[in-house]
């Protein structure tokens, strides 16, 4: 998924920070403060809180190790996340991990064996808060693989715009370039500065969309998709009900322009599977006119995606995307 030899330029370290501070949890920008504690019986023997280093486990006793007595101990220690690890399965952890990991493995490949070892530990030696080791699944990098391989074309670029409210700039970019299964190149829009200006686009982000998508395909690839909306049109899709976006998209505060079948499923809560059969209609009518008119075009290629898959490509990596972030979202509301 990530090319060993990923070409990071053209990186807008405002753009970078801004994805950042709209990817993080709000809890975790006012508290990034963590603890580690290591347990020995159930007791600390020792506690570290970044920012104080290590401190007198007596100073705040673990009143226990179930979610609530967790989440009340991050408040007493006034941190945003644990991390509570049993002594004696530091090595094992250890052991395991460098066993399994190998030089010719992708980074994500790599992040996901130690995370699966870390999983398989939660409530057995390993405790966190947030619970993410119970919430988060690690699905094997394999299938991970070729759900990706299957929604994006090789040889596309994948965009991503957020605009500021007012309109003045644009608040972040990402322009990420997918080559033989691999992330190849990432940029921001500081690569195309000269050929559509920040404050043109966001003055009229609507309309001035295809002329980036046009630079887009000039300097890097043709896109296969490309996402462009205001900074809190996003803030109400990522803490407002399920059906959110759709709303969104209908009142054309979102343009997602290109988008390929498995999304349109996607952005009417329903599977592949129903983008294929008598949903087309229905999922269109969400959509804004110009992706209404491809929306035939695109249910046939739902259709052969669900044949070269053998099932929705989402059964690839064993669970529910939708599922999983209606369980996180909580965590990003104010």
């Amino acid at each position: 998924m990530l090319s060993p030899e990923l070409d990071l330029a053209d990186l807008d370290a405002r753009h970078w920070q801004n994805w950042w501070r709209l990817l993080v949890p709000p809890r975790v920008l006012d508290a990034p403060a963590w603890a580690l504690a290591i347990v020995e019986e159930r007791t600390v023997v020792k506690l570290i809180v970044s920012g104080k280093g290590s401190i007198d486990p007596a100073t705040a006793p673990l009143p226990g190790l179930g979610e609530r007595e967790l989440a009340s101990w991050a408040r007493t220690l006034g941190v945003a996340a644990i991390i509570v690890v049993e002594r004696g399965v530091i090595g094992l952890l250890a052991g395991e991990i460098e066993d399994a990991l190998r030089f010719d493995q992708d980074l994500a490949e790599q992040g996901l064996l130690a995370f699966r070892a870390l999983k398989k530990r939660a409530g057995r030696g390993v405790w966190t808060e947030p619970p993410l080791l119970d919430l988060v699944p690690a699905p094997a990098y394999e299938p991970l693989q070729r759900t990706f391989d299957l929604l994006v074309p090789d040889r596309s670029a994948l965009v991503a715009y957020v605009i500021e409210d007012d309109r003045s700039r644009v608040h972040s970019s990402i322009i990420a370039v997918k080559q033989h299964g691999d992330i190849v190149r990432a940029a921001t829009h500081r690569a195309i500065v000269d050929l559509v200006s920040e404050a043109t686009l966001a003055r009229d982000w609507q309309k001035g969309g295809k002329r980036v998508l046009a630079a887009i395909e000039e300097r890097f690839a043709k896109p296969s998709i490309a996402v462009f909306l205001e900074r809190a049109t996003l803030m109400r899709i990522v803490t407002g009900p399920s059906d959110q976006l759709a709303r969104e998209l209908n009142a054309k505060h979102v343009i997602i322009d290109p988008a390929p079948a498995w999304l349109l499923g996607l952005l009417g809560g329903a599977a592949v599977a129903a983008m294929a059969g008598r949903a087309a209609s229905a999922l269109a009518s969400m959509l804004p006119q110009g992706a209404r008119d491809r929306a035939s075009a695109m249910a046939n290629r739902a259709k052969d995606v669900m044949k070269e898959s053998g099932a929705s490509p989402f059964a690839l990596l064993g669970f529910d995307p939708l599922e999983l972030w209606s369980r996180l979202k909580h965590y990003y509301r104010e």
